[in-house]
Formats: structure tokens, C-alpha cells, sequence
């Protein structure tokens, strides 16, 4: 696992050596929980709609013979007895015969010695006879020659895609099952079909399935195109409309709780006061940028091997940042840095853009929280008496100025941090939120509450003392809620489990990411990231990878002390959410 090393030295103490020594025990990894994959019996009419698609692919490879009857230049009529089996676009081989062979102990004749003259592609099929192109060798070394599909298995290039994983995964296995394809899996992600050909033709494929898939809501519309190796020929296309409460019902009922922190497609030690966490395209090169703050400072990395730092700016006015979030408010495919800090009991916003080699400021508003919201921002008023102040509104961009736009309709008690919006597949919407209590609860189009939530998750990490109007004495307190974010109409939300039991104080012993889905009746809930070592401090989602900063247990890494390197470190870990 690549890590990329920062370097932050501390003086370490002999108290802090006690420390480590003492809870050395809870550093143990707890084992991995393999995955369970349950089984659906209500799957019949999805199931017959992927089977169509594996038939249309079998059809293609239907083992069978016949011979070359005459040739016409570059055009061949061809005997293979019942044309039920043969279909235009398929390719059959051409062979001549050669001398037989015998074995050599018996010497019983075994066959005879095929000599390969090339490929025919059938291209027209009548009631009276069957035509095919020549692709390859000499039109006269076709005449007479033998024609083949062989009953031996199609290496066939699996090009699942950004499909969704457990609906790939059951059409593949339908595929394997059949015993008429050797599958070969890749993960190439892109619809050139040059690159998709040139990829089976490297891994030794014949056919490349390229699946891809449209979201129409309710619908999943399953897309499958048949390639050619050899020439990148597309020969087949079929659609298949899977219900999608039947794709999220596999997702949901397969239980899959394998991703652990060791399971890290990449991990990185970052600097001990990055608390903030964000991803997004800044530049406009299609390539997503981490985002990480650190006191007043925002750095940009591009992931890889280790992290390479691309840019770096300084917030004035701030102590710390509060809220950390990348959106392409101004439609020009560059996301704006969205800033929300605080110094002195002073919260003031940003926004930020990368103009030529250097981020400006483009926006700047004292007393005001301000967040994204899907691809809309969003902003809600501050005081120090009460921390969030009045309804949460947003804020609109025109020619370059951002004024404030419609209010949104919450619940009572619930704040910009709070929630995310959901509407089930029928239509219905709600509210998931934060309480702050650190349950989460499930509200109405009306701000009814619905479902509520019986599970601690950890508490919040930021807090913040409300101050009377005198400043003397305190009124409660208002936090940063931690982030939900919100993909596919799935809500995810970061849990942190205490060391013992419910004394927070004592630390987080691990974190997990579980996940909520509404269906419009009721809630669904699933772990989604296990056992992440320490506290989950930030978490931010890019396509199909989620990104994790996590501080281990007191803030120490006792592997670096054996290293010489400082234990003030946090962890930055990368997973896949393919197939989660």
C-alpha cells in the first residue's frame, strides 16, 4: 500500500510514550468479516429480461458446421444445413483438410489436419441460400473449404463499466454459468470501441461485451453492445429495462461489509491538523483534485502513487475551517472551493477559483454558514448568541455577482449542515437530518417526522460554546454536524464507535460509513466502510471512490515512533466503491 510521508516533528514526552504503551492492545486489527451474499427468490421478471440479453449473446456462438459452396470475388454462399442457428454478423472459421492423423500408439485415425483459410462474416440470409464476406486470405483458397463455429469456449472481454457492480456481476454470472464463454474481466472505463478491441486483443478475447447503463428513475435501462476484436465491428446492440428498486434490492440484501481500512486502494500520511476534506475538478481537466484545509491553509493534490501538492492558498480571517466544499456553481466545468470559517467567534465564507495558476477570491460573507447542495449553494445566517441564525436560502450567481435567492423549506431545528433531501422512486419526498443528539431522523414533505433513528453515532467533533448577549454566560452549544452525502438517492453518514462502550472522552477505538436508503415506506440501512481505524475526521465521495481522512486512536501513530517519524500524523485512505 503506497503512502506518501509528511514530515511535522513534536517532542514526544515520556507520558506520551506511557500512553501508547498502555492502549498498545487496541491497535490490533480487528479481523475482516467476510462477505455474505443472500439470496433473492423475487427476481423472475429482471432475471428473464438479463436472460434475453445472454441468449442474444449465445445466439452469436451456436456450435456449428457447413462448407463453402462457391465464391464471388470477395463474396461466398455457404451449406450449413439448418439456417435456424445462423445469424447475420456472425463469423465462422474456414479450413481446408489436410492429411489425417493417427494415434500414434493405437493407430486408430483421430482426424484429419485443419489448415485455417480465414473468416467468413455472414452478411445476407434468404430462403435459398446464405451469403458471407471474406475477411482475409485469398478468395481462391475459400472454395470448397470447411466452415466452423467451434464448440469450444469464446474468450469473450467482460466490459462492465460504470454499471452498477451487483447488476454487472449477476448477468455475469448468468454468462459463466451458460459454459459457453471464458471470461475475461477488465477495468477499462471508456466507450471508444478502438480501445475496447485493442483491450481484448491484448488479454487474447475474441468479442468484447461492452455493458453501459441509462438512469431513468424507476428504470434502469441495461445497454449491451457485442465488438469484435479483431476489427472493433459492433455486430449487436440490446436493451434491457431493469426495474431499479430491483437493482438497489441486490445492493442492499447482498450485505457486503468487505471494505476494511487494509483493503485501501491507497493510504497517505497527512498533515496532523488537516480536518477538512473535500474532492472536485478545479482546473477543469477532468481529473478530481483532494482538497485539504489545515488551519488557514488550503492545499490541492492530485492522488497517484504519493500525493503531489498542486496549489496552495491562504484564508485570511480564519483559525480554523468549518466546512469544506468544491461545486460548479459557475457552469464553466471548474469547481469553486467553498470555505466556511471561523477566528475569534467570527464565521465568515469564501468562494474560490483557480484563475491561471493561482486561486481568487470571488465571494466573501461575514456571519454566514454556506455549503453545496447537489450542484446549487446553499447559505444560512450566523450569530454568536445562537450560532445558526434564521432560514437557510441560496445563493445565486449571475454575471459574476452572488446574491441570495429562495429560502428552503427544513423542518424546525434543522440546520444547513443538518440534512439531505431524498425522494423515493414513486415520487415522495423527505428530509434525512441530524438531531443534535448525533441520531438521525427521517422527515415529510410537511417537516413530519417519520422514522426516527435509534443509533448514537459517535457524536460531532466540532462544537462551539452559543454566548448570552453579555458574553458572560453560556446558552448550550451548536455544532458542525458531520457530512451526509447524498449518491444514487443512498445517504451516507461517517459512525464513530468509542473505545469503551459510550465514554467518548477516552477516544474512538474505529469509524465505519453506514448508509441509508429510503423506499418510500421505510428505511434501509447497510455498513458500507467497516472498521476504519480511529476516528473518521472528513470523508468526501468522487465517482465511484470515496475518500477518508482518519486520526488513529489519541492522535498517535505508534508505528511511526518505531520508524523515528512523528506519531502526530492523520491517515488519508482511498477506497472503491464499485460494487458497494
Amino acid at each position: 500500500m503506497q503512502k506518501n510521508n509528511f514530515t511535522r516533528r513534536k517532542q514526544n514526552t515520556p507520558l506520551m510514550y506511557f500512553i501508547i504503551l498502555m492502549f498498545a492492545p487496541f491497535f490490533i486489527l480487528q479481523a475482516s468479516i467476510p462477505p455474505v451474499y443472500a439470496q433473492t427468490n423475487d427476481v423472475e421478471p429482471e432475471y428473464e429480461k438479463l436472460n434475453i440479453l445472454k441468449n442474444e449473446v449465445l445466439s452469436y456462438f451456436e456450435p456449428g458446421s457447413g462448407r463453402v459452396v462457391s465464391v464471388s470475388e470477395n463474396i461466398v454462399k455457404i451449406d450449413a444445413g439448418s439456417q435456424k442457428s445462423i445469424r447475420i454478423g456472425m463469423r465462422l472459421n474456414a479450413f481446408k483438410e489436410g492429411v489425417s492423423f493417427i494415434h500414434p500408439v493405437t493407430k486408430e485415425p483421430l482426424g484429419k489436419i485443419e489448415m485455417p483459410v480465414g473468416t467468413i462474416e455472414i452478411t445476407a440470409i434468404t430462403d435459398n441460400d446464405i451469403s458471407g464476406a471474406i475477411i482475409g486470405g485469398k478468395p481462391d483458397d475459400y472454395l470448397d473449404a470447411k466452415i466452423k463455429i467451434s464448440m469450444t469456449k469464446i474468450k469473450l472481454l467482460f466490459v462492465q463499466g460504470s454499471v452498477d457492480w451487483f447488476l454487472g456481476d449477476s448477468y455475469y454470472q448468468m454468462l459463466k454459468e451458460s459454459g459457453r464463454f471464458d471470461l475475461i474481466d477488465t477495468g477499462i472505463l471508456t466507450n471508444d470501441t478502438a480501445k475496447i478491441a485493442e483491450e481484448a486483443r491484448a488479454k487474447g478475447a475474441e468479442v468484447a461485451l461492452v455493458l453501459q447503463e441509462e438512469d431513468f428513475g424507476s428504470q434502469i435501462h441495461l445497454i449491451q453492445r457485442l465488438l469484435w476484436a479483431a476489427d472493433a465491428k459492433l455486430f449487436s446492440e440490446k436493451n434491457a429495462p431493469i426495474d431499479a428498486d430491483y437493482v438497489r434490492g441486490l445492493r442492499f440484501k447482498s450485505q457486503l461489509f468487505a471494505a476494511k481500512k487494509e483493503e485501501a486502494l491507497l493510504s497517505y500520511q497527512i498533515p496532523f491538523g488537516a480536518r477538512k476534506l473535500a474532492a472536485g475538478d478545479l482546473d477543469g481537466d477532468g481529473n478530481i483534485d483532494i482538497i485539504l484545509a489545515a488551519e488557514d491553509k488550503i492545499r490541492i493534490y492530485k492522488s497517484g502513487a504519493d500525493l503531489k501538492l498542486l496549489w496552495e492558498f491562504t484564508v485570511p480571517s480564519t483559525s480554523e475551517v468549518l466546512w469544506l466544499d468544491s461545486v460548479d456553481n459557475n457552469k464553466n466545468k471548474k469547481d469553486e472551493v467553498i470555505i466556511t470559517s471561523i477566528r475569534d467567534g467570527e464565521v465568515i465564507s469564501y468562494i474560490y477559483e483557480l484563475k491561471g495558476s493561482e486561486f481568487v477570491q470571488l465571494w466573501r460573507s461575514n456571519d454566514t454558514f454556506i455549503r453545496k447542495l447537489g450542484s446549487d449553494l446553499i447559505a444560512q445566517g450566523y450569530t454568536k448568541r445562537d450560532g445558526y441564525d434564521g432560514s437557510v436560502y441560496y445563493i445565486v450567481e449571475s454575471d459574476g455577482a452572488y446574491k441570495k435567492g429562495g429560502n428552503i423549506k427544513l423542518p424546525a431545528d434543522v440546520n444547513i449542515y443538518d440534512f439531505q433531501p431524498l425522494t423515493s422512486t414513486d415520487g415522495k419526498k423527505a428530509v434525512l437530518a441530524w438531531d443534535n443528539r448525533g441520531f438521525i431522523n427521517l422527515y415529510d414533505e410537511k417537516g413530519i417526522m417519520i422514522w426516527i433513528g435509534k443509533e448514537d453515532f459517535g457524536g460531532f467533533a466540532v462544537g462551539f460554546k452559543k454566548e448570552s448577549l453579555s458574553g458572560m454566560t453560556e446558552k448550550g452549544s451548536w455544532y458542525i454536524k458531520d457530512r451526509l452525502i447524498v449518491r444514487n438517492n443512498e445517504v451516507f453518514a461517517p459512525k464513530r464507535k468509542p473505545l469503551l462502550g459510550v465514554a467518548r472522552g477516552l477516544g474512538y477505538k474505529s469509524s465505519e460509513i453506514k448508509s441509508f436508503w429510503w423506499n418510500g415506506i421505510s428505511i434501509e440501512e447497510r455498513g458500507l466502510l467497516e472498521e476504519i481505524g480511529g476516528e473518521i475526521i472528513d470523508y468526501a465521495i468522487s465517482d465511484d471512490r470515496i475518500v477518508v481522512i482518519a486520526r488513529p486512536l489519541f492522535g498517535i501513530r505508534a508505528k511511526n515512533i518505531l520508524k523515528g517519524e512523528s506519531p502526530f500524523v492523520s491517515m488519508m485512505y482511498i477506497f472503491s466503491l464499485k460494487g458497494k
